[in-house]
């Protein structure tokens, strides 16, 4: 349901400034865990000026809580003793940080009887190159000429492109760090290894407005005598294939931020006796083509071993057949330090069984669809050539199938040197995929020749859950494991396809669920940078974002929306006033953009794209409803955003907005007895979770919602909009056992349908493929997604209802614990990794009662819900305790520590 109105966000939000309770015993001090900058630990290159610190507590007992705590950086900046019970987005305050300059950090606390925390051992953190006059590096490649291909036939796939660059360091070496970037992808090398655990770097970015650049302390990669830095290069999102544009033909389906990757960094060197060195990319570096003939995000790549330039990375290698460098023009884009987080290897899988469907056709499964590469082992003749098609599902003769990939190749070749065991893993490609069928060897291989390796930009590791319907769980890790492969750089529809898109109606639609899943507060300020530098002149914001093309309709109600709701997102889990800050300008144009097309009777109409409730089943909810009704959501949370600011005067404006849309919203589309006009499962779902709904009429809207479910064998009859929505108000309005039963339903169309139908992932659609359907291989072959989060925005309402971990105001440090208990499931359990710390909750019915155990982390309070008749008795352990009841709760209120509850008489 729609949070507090404008009164009601302001004095919520003054509460929680004020908030400190006092302790009930004395207990050790507290312990401080998990110090952090910016979301990060230890981070390297920052350009931050203000840079936020952010840590969490640990302490024994109940009721404890932070009284003062005291940052020293050791520039000489003390906070000195800070009566507060902060403990995130606390900005530095001292002196101007200095450019390129390694800092150390350290913190302590006092708890509710003012004893002292030990202090933090010291973090660093380090500044990048804070001024253009502190950059020396020009762009630099090797040419390989120019595309002269079809432009809709053969594919144009350059070779990368190798630079490198020998100097001596003829002294001791006290400190090395390297700042580099590229516009295209690169892989950084230094004396023989890779630098840093990253892949695809720099990053995607508006490349014309903002180049992201790595900082990385490579001091112990350094020696003293003759070193060698290298970058092999690559197209990348920067010049390369991008989604659709080759689907549809646009008149560019490539190339669509500049023709020619180039690479542009420098070495910093200090040596012991303090004097330094730079070393730059200039006409000095060499440059080669090599092994790697092709290599394509969309497309794959190309590896010949028998061309390998063995050594041109280290000292000694003799590289005179090489090219002087080229000079680049210099990018219009801002250099900028990555605010993100990056794709890494997250998981290596391997082989659950090997196929032989065809002679020399050879299937590995994985096990599950994940987004990444596969590592190829083999010992093979030279000159032998292995081909890796990559696939979700199998056709029905075993073989993969790669119909609904489009116009992705997805396809990556390895042509063997003949020189033992060979190992290779491409650099420059990555793949949706469960399945990876292998042609070209000489012999049948083992399960070994394939690793998969999973990867994405985030650590799943935020949250648990358990059901007592191993469905549930089943689709919980399917959930996990779609999100991982798709919040790679940006939040992308799918990891398959020739999309591989920042669509913005899919994360708005699931970035809550996001944030209960993973810490996602950094990945989701890069991804905010890129929704405003891609807003359009007149204040949309645009279906995806980095925005390289666009077809003629740039926007569409729901997709557009994402540039309020992420920053509102960001604010409600992370208390993150700077990211909303950032975006307000882009917020408010936005804003005007939409009262421009509502005009005076204050309804938003359709317009764009118009995508709609998109994969609803059957039902279509008109385009004006849906834009209304986000423009009355809209308002509401740019209302609290305004608050937070302390915009008041704004806050106010769209306080009254939010009132006018709503006024006007239900005499256009609500009905005297409650119904909607269009009385569709969306249309209730929408109006009543945005609180468009006449108070008095709530009630029958939400009857009338939960009949139309019952009455369609509790199914559903919506798509990405309307899912969601509809659990999470059948559960505000009571209606919680209904919840259950579509939460745990098998039938077309229903999560368990899916994973009834094998799935190990989120589907586009609802029913995107099944088992007993032999033509599955060919079945909206122009569309069908395996791994695609959207629908996975059920994890919403499993741990804000289910579970009933939720947040009053901004950033966890008041929660609810409000579980949605029902028969229907009889038991749940999990935790979510708050800012704050861990939230545990757990209930079963069990022995003539209900149990309840939750755990609340230190420096927070909990209001607990617990649902039961109002003479049930409530025990706390062995304890009866005196609650507040109302509404067939009990309230209790409580500080930090483990509760066990029980309710002894349930309704």
């Amino acid at each position: 349901m729609l949070l507090p109105r404008f009164l009601l966000v302001v004095l919520s939000y003054l509460a929680f400034a004020a908030f400190t309770p006092a302790p009930t015993t004395v207990e050790a001090p507290l312990s401080v865990v998990q110090p952090r900058l910016e979301y990060k630990t230890n981070p390297t290159g920052i350009d931050v000026p203000a840079p936020r610190f952010s840590w969490r507590l640990e302490g024994e007992g109940r009721d404890r809580v932070q009284s003062a705590y005291r940052i020293e950086v050791d520039n000489g900046w003390d906070s000195g003793k800070v009566a507060s019970n902060a403990t995130n987005q606390i900005a530095y305050a001292g002196p101007a940080l200095r450019s390129a300059t390694p800092y150390r950090w350290r913190v302590r606390v006092w708890d509710g009887a003012d004893q002292p925390s030990a202090w933090t051992d010291w973090q660093t953190f380090s500044t990048g190159l804070l001024h253009f006059s502190d950059w020396r590096g020009k762009f630099i490649s090797h040419a390989v000429g120019y595309d002269t291909t079809d432009k809709y036939g053969e594919l144009y796939l350059p070779p990368a492109r190798y630079l490198r660059k020998s100097f001596t360091a003829s002294k001791p070496i006290q400190r090395a760090v390297a700042y580099t970037t590229a516009l295209g992808l690169y892989e950084l090398r230094l004396n023989g290894e890779k630098v840093g655990e990253q892949s695809f770097l720099p990053g995607w970015t508006d490349y014309n407005k903002r180049l992201y650049y790595q900082t990385f302390d490579v001091t112990d990669r350094l020696q003293q005598g003759e070193n060698v830095i290298g970058a092999t290069i690559a197209d990348g999102w920067y010049a390369g294939y991008i989604g659709y544009a080759l689907l549809v033909r646009l008149d560019r389906v490539r190339e669509f931020y500049g023709v020619n990757p180039s690479f542009m960094g420098q070495l910093h060197i200090e040596y012991t006796d303090g004097t330094t060195e730079i070393i730059a990319s200039d006409n000095s570096w060499r440059g080669s083509t090599g092994p790697t003939l092709e290599a394509d995000i969309l497309m794959g790549e190309t590896y010949d071993a028998r061309l390998a330039r063995t050594g041109w990375d280290r000292a000694g290698y003799d590289a005179s057949d090489w090219a002087a460098a080229k000079l680049y023009t210099y990018p219009e884009g801002r250099l900028q330090a990555y605010p993100g987080t990056y794709v890494e290897d997250l998981e290596r899988l391997t082989p659950v069984v090997v196929t032989e469907p065809k002679p020399g056709v050879y299937v590995f499964d994985l096990g599950k669809n994940v987004a990444g590469v596969a590592e190829l082992t083999i010992q093979a003749a030279a000159g032998t050539q292995v081909q890796l098609k990559f696939g979700e599902l199998l056709r029905e003769d075993g073989t993969v199938m790669t119909e609904n990939l489009r116009r992705a190749r997805a396809t990556d070749t390895y042509i063997a040197s003949g020189q033992g065991t060979e190992v290779w893993r491409p650099k420059f490609t990555y793949h949706g995929f469960q399945y990876v069928e292998v042609t070209g060897l000489d012999a049948a291989p083992t399960a070994e020749a394939i690793t998969g390796i999973a990867m994405s930009s985030i650590d799943m590791e935020a949250s648990t859950f358990d059901a007592a319907n191993p469905m549930n769980e089943q689709l919980y890790r399917n959930i996990l494991t779609t999100q991982a492969s798709n919040f790679f750089e940006v939040p992308t529809d799918c990891p398959q396809r020739d999309e591989r898109l920042g669509w913005t109606g899919d994360a708005q639609i699931y970035a809550r669920s996001a944030t209960y899943n993973a810490d996602v507060a950094a990945f989701f300020t890069k991804y905010i940078i890129d929704l405003d530098d891609a807003q359009r002149w007149y204040g949309a914001y645009p279906n995806f974002a980095p925005f390289p093309y666009s077809r003629p309709d740039q926007y569409a109600p729901a997709w557009m929306d994402a540039g309020v709701i992420l920053p509102y997102t960001a604010y409600r889990v992370y208390n993150d006033t700077r990211i909303v800050d950032y975006a307000w300008a882009g917020m408010t144009r936005f804003m005007e953009f939409q009262a421009d097309a509502a005009g005076d009777d204050y309804l938003r109409p359709g317009g764009g794209n118009n995508w709609g409730d998109w994969l609803n089943v059957g039902e279509k909810t008109s385009d004006g409803f849906i834009g209304a009704a986000y423009y009355g959501y809209d308002a509401a949370l740019m209302t609290e955003m305004a608050t937070a600011l302390g915009k008041l005067e704004e806050a106010g404006h769209y306080a009254a907005l939010f009132d006018s849309i709503k006024v006007a919203f239900a005499r256009e589309y609500i009905q005297p007895d409650g119904r909607t006009t269009e009385d569709l499962q969306t249309t209730y779902a929408l109006a009543l979770y945005f609180d468009l709904y006449p108070e008095k009429l709530a009630a029958a809207g939400a009857a009338r919602l939960a009949e139309l479910i019952e009455a369609n064998g509790d199914k559903f009859t919506t798509g990405f909009l309307g899912t969601k929505h509809v659990m999470l108000v059948l559960s505000d309005y009571g209606y919680d056992d209904l919840a259950y039963r579509l939460f745990q339903q098998t039938d077309y169309p229903s999560w368990g349908y899916s994973v009834a139908n094998g799935s190990t992932s989120i589907w586009e659609r609802w029913n995107s493929y099944t088992k007993d359907d032999e033509s599955n291989a060919e079945v909206n072959a122009a569309m069908n997604s395996f791994s695609h989060y959207a629908f996975g925005s059920v994890a919403e309402w499993m741990f804000q209802h289910g579970l009933g971990i939720d947040t009053d105001g901004p950033g966890y440090r008041n929660i609810i614990i409000r579980p949605a208990v029902s028969r229907e499931m009889d038991r749940m359990a999990g935790s979510y990794e708050s800012i704050n710390g861990t939230i545990r909750s757990a209930w079963a019915y069990r022995d003539g009662g209900l149990h309840v155990d939750v755990t609340i982390p230190v420096n927070t309070t909990a209001a607990i819900y617990l649902p039961g008749t109002e003479d049930a008795q409530i025990l706390d352990g062995e304890e009866v305790i005196d609650t507040d009841y109302a509404d067939g709760r009990h309230l209790v209120r409580v500080g930090s520590g483990s509760y066990q509850f029980t309710v002894g008489s349930i309704q």
